[in-house]
């Protein structure tokens, strides 16, 4: 490659990179807030559900939209640098730096759909926004367990 397929080729890279880190950042927010909200839970728990442990409640339940919200940032920011890499793929392909090789990856891809003919359509950022989601709806149990042991 020359010039401007070089240029091309580490924007290509740099999008990849970031796609990348923003899918490690998502997961390790994740963990976080699993640790976090683990934590307060056995304070909770801990204290017997006392009216007093109620704000921490609370909490888990903004930890887990916020959560949510983050997850939601992540993904649209991955899908932003995915389809820049694909742009940049065809700008590869177009100037000859790359060869075209969509009939036999869509053929690839149909075999993989058939494989998985449920999980294929299962979208990861719904499962990841929907875990947060879950951690929200936590927070609601837990404060509606405080509020009736009093």
């Amino acid at each position: 490659m020359s010039g401007p397929e070089d240029v091309t080729l580490a924007y290509w890279r740099e999008h990849r990179e970031q796609l990348r880190q923003s899918e490690n950042q998502r997961a390790v927010l994740t963990n976080y807030m699993l640790v976090i909200t683990a934590a307060i839970s056995g304070l909770v728990v801990q204290q017997h559900f006392a009216l007093r442990t109620l704000p921490l409640s609370f909490l888990i339940i903004i930890i887990g939209l916020y959560g949510a919200v983050a997850a939601a940032k992540y993904h649209e920011r991955a899908d932003y640098h995915l389809l820049q890499a694909r742009a940049l793929t065809h700008v590869l392909i177009a100037s000859g730096a790359l060869a075209d090789h969509d009939t036999l990856l869509a053929e690839h891809r149909q075999q993989h759909d058939r494989k998985y003919p449920h999980l294929h359509r299962l979208r990861l950022n719904w499962l990841w926004t929907g875990l947060h989601l879950g951690i929200a709806v936590y927070g609601v149990v837990l404060a509606i367990i405080t509020g009736l042991t009093r």
